[in-house]
């Protein structure tokens, strides 16, 4: 295991349970709980082992309530999660007292939905990843939290701004307020290809490639997703001070975070993923 810890995050670990936090959000305990998970400490077995939240072929919905359950034991989480399908879209949920039990782990709801958004207590809500980006969105003033799931297909649509949108026209948060953090995902070093009508999905919408996109010398060329939800932050006007990143890569580190793409070089009939959980207190 390496020590993940560094200005921006801590490497934490209760038993034998691994856990990332944000600093940045470690002055708001009082307000606010959350975790990034590692893949270590679970009841899964190889190759999706062992602290696994996604129901697969070879994870039971059984194993993601126990690892649900020993991350609740370890960390303090309420329990149940709350979340829905993800599907790389664009949806928000602002989840209530009055609406949550639908999303209830338990219940398996298949609204697709990837970004939470709630300002309730006690409302332990989660998003998955295994090698997209997870985004906690936190007015620090307003204490309204959203838990964001942003692969390629999610920074493409912008999910992230749209989160802050619903914060600052819903809730009526201040951007100078709002702190963003980005977890463990796959990074320029390991995110590429060689089709050019991928490329131009992103060219479409970030013209300026130069400052997000290199090349090898094959013509295979890697992006920065990271670069891209950073500068569209601060160009809305989130603080630079306000934008937290582990910089950490879930491909390059896939000992100790899942990646979909490791799965897949490997052929692995299954993938397994991290959770990011977020809950007011």
């Amino acid at each position: 295991m390496k020590n993940y810890t560094n200005e921006q995050v801590t490497l934490n670990k209760v038993g034998d349970v691994y856990y990332l936090e944000f600093n940045i959000l470690k002055k708001y305990n009082d307000k606010l709980r959350h975790a990034i998970t590692l893949r270590h400490g679970g009841v899964s077995i190889l190759p999706v082992d062992s602290l696994n939240f996604r129901k697969g072929p070879l994870n039971s919905l059984e194993n993601v309530i126990s690892n649900i359950n020993i991350l609740c034991d370890k960390v303090g989480f309420d329990y149940p999660f709350y979340k829905a399908k993800q599907n790389h879209t664009d949806n928000i949920l602002i989840i209530t007292e009055k609406n949550k039990e639908k999303y209830s782990i338990e219940n398996e709801c298949s609204d697709e939905i990837d970004g939470i958004i709630t300002q309730d207590k006690n409302i332990s809500t989660m998003i998955t990843t295994a090698d997209c980006n997870p985004i906690i969105i936190y007015d620090t003033k307003k204490n309204i939290v959203a838990n964001i799931h942003s692969g390629w297909k999610g920074t493409i649509k912008r999910i992230y701004l749209k989160a802050v949108d619903i914060l600052v026209n819903n809730f009526s948060s201040n951007i100078e307020d709002i702190v963003v953090c980005i977890g463990p995902s796959i990074r320029k070093c390991c995110f590429s290809s060689e089709e050019e009508s991928f490329k131009e999905k992103f060219l479409n919408i970030w013209e300026d490639e130069k400052n997000y996109i290199t090349y090898e010398e094959n013509g295979r060329f890697h992006i920065d997703l990271v670069y891209l939800i950073k500068r569209d932050l601060l160009n809305i006007g989130i603080k630079k001070e306000n934008i937290a990143d582990a910089n950490i890569c879930t491909m390059c580190n896939y000992e100790d975070f899942f990646s979909y793409r490791i799965a897949t070089k490997n052929k692995q009939e299954d993938f397994g993923c991290m959770a990011t959980v977020v809950e007011l207190i």
